[in-house]
């Protein structure tokens, strides 16, 4: 049996498509040959498939989804695009005009993103047929579907609406693209799995207006994106604090006679910008709490820096896996006090964990704890737990000792390090390289005045060439 399978591969930019192919075999007995193949369609214009029965399917376990479509009898083949659709007016080719052999293909997708497929049958010389002149245009998003809340004071919205769907069940809330809102007192999202967007493209404004104002969550899970908050009335206020905890509805370990719930949801902020942070940014508030995953994500963080900046002393309370990626961290003031802060508890005081980590990855850090310690935590000092550092920019912050603290003084803790650019108080801070055990010993660590364009008015694009040579800092400005 000669087998007619075709599989056809094609890169663009970062996306691989992979058409999947219906094998059909021409052995005798099998029941096709090339007339049947057609479906009997000759000198014949054709159609596209129909939007409504093109199918967008995630592949388990992969960052994967397979476009499948009904076969139009006597094709050619197909012609595929697919658009980050993100912002209608401007759509970006992920996938463009690719030939495909079949009547499927896949492609990688990213969260969060609006897409639009084109496909365009194409046409079979052998039957005559001549190829769709309007191509399919099915749409699909990676978005979760959400309850659109107008523009307003969120705190009252969500007192008339309340939340009841619990952590088992990721339920979302959109704010408008461009909207303006406020958050008049806490707004306390209690044990449920919340997520609270803006549009992508358009960012939503909310302000804070009570100078004790917090955003709260008991652990159920939180995702806060695209959006843009002002912290600047919240003068004793905190951006996300810890609710009381919810008794029976996480699970719990006890350490040192203390009862602690773990947090199995991530705690994520992604895409926002966040303006006159004036107090702690994100507080335990006197609770105990165990995070499996809390998440810094393309983020720009202005600050009035005064006190411990991400608090979770109290209690047993710590962060199993941290990431802080591809944000800028500022302070208008210089302090001494910490960037980050555990309690004692560590990932093997929690049934079923084993090992801590904690990521900085392209990252602008300028006036962050200028004479404080990046880190401090009595748990983590353990040979379980592990730092990646790479591509970070670190200027005037952490007293010039971002990597002792991070490794808490010592070598226990595994640090993985990549062109990270170190520069403290006009000079080289020896100790973040070679002055100690902890330092960076990579050749890739370079140290230079980045020359922030206005750092005063939150503009840190460098003019060291040194800095782009290296990919160093948060992405958005180097572009």
């Amino acid at each position: 049996m000669k087998s007619k399978m075709k599989i056809k591969t094609k890169v663009v930019g970062s996306i691989v498509c992979l058409s999947m192919i219906l094998s059909m075999s021409s052995c005798a007995g099998d029941g096709f040959d090339e007339e049947t193949f057609s479906g009997g369609v000759t000198n014949a214009q054709l159609d596209s498939p129909k939007a409504s029965e093109v199918v967008f399917a995630k592949l388990p376990g992969t960052s994967n989804v397979k476009i499948s479509w009904p076969v139009v009898m006597g094709a050619g083949g197909y012609k595929f695009s697919l658009y980050n659709m993100d912002n209608p007016e401007t759509p970006v080719a992920v996938v463009k005009d690719s030939i495909i052999d079949g009547s499927s293909v896949v492609c990688t997708y990213a969260d969060d993103t609006n897409y639009k497929a084109e496909i365009v049958t194409l046409g079979n010389e052998k039957f005559n047929n001549v190829a769709s002149t309007t191509p399919a245009e099915p749409t699909w998003t990676t978005l979760i579907p959400a309850t659109v809340i107008p523009p307003g004071d969120l705190t009252a919205w969500f007192a008339n609406n309340p939340v009841t769907t619990g952590k088992d069940v990721e339920v979302a809330y959109e704010l408008q693209a461009g909207g303006e809102y406020t958050i008049s007192g806490n707004l306390d999202f209690g044990v449920n799995n919340v997520q609270l967007r803006g549009n992508k493209v358009n960012h939503a404004k909310v302000k804070f207006e009570a100078a004790d104002g917090k955003i709260l969550t008991s652990g159920g899970g939180l995702a806060l994106k695209f959006i843009n908050f002002d912290c600047a009335l919240a003068t004793s206020g905190i951006f996300l604090g810890f609710g009381d905890p919810v008794e029976g509805v996480l699970e719990t370990f006890e350490a040192w006679g203390i009862v602690t719930p773990i947090v199995t949801n991530p705690i994520m902020i992604q895409s926002c910008k966040i303006m006159n942070v004036k107090n702690k940014f994100i507080n335990i508030n006197s609770k105990s709490y165990a995070l499996h995953n809390h998440i810094i994500r393309d983020c720009i963080l202005e600050a009035y820096q005064n006190t411990d900046f991400i608090n979770f002393n109290n209690g047993m309370a710590f962060v199993k896996d941290m990431e802080i990626s591809n944000s800028t961290f500022y302070s208008h003031d210089q302090n001494g006090s910490r960037f980050i802060r555990h309690a004692g508890a560590n990932a093997q005081n929690v049934p079923g964990w084993s090992t801590g980590s904690m990521k900085f990855l392209n990252n602008t850090f300028y006036n962050m704890s200028y004479s404080g310690q990046s880190f401090n935590g009595n748990g983590w000092n353990k040979d379980f737990n592990s730092v990646v550092s790479k591509n970070n920019v670190f200027v005037d912050s952490f007293n010039g000792q971002f990597n002792q603290r991070i490794r808490a003084q010592g070598t226990k803790v595994a640090m993985t390090f990549g062109d990270n650019c170190y520069w403290y108080n006009g000079g080289i801070p020896a100790n973040e390289t070679t002055g100690r055990n902890e330092g960076d010993k990579t050749t890739s660590a370079y140290n230079v005045d980045p020359g922030f364009a206005d750092p005063a008015n939150g503009d840190f694009t460098p003019s060291a060439p040194e800095i782009r040579a290296h990919a160093g800092g948060d992405p958005r400005w180097l572009n």
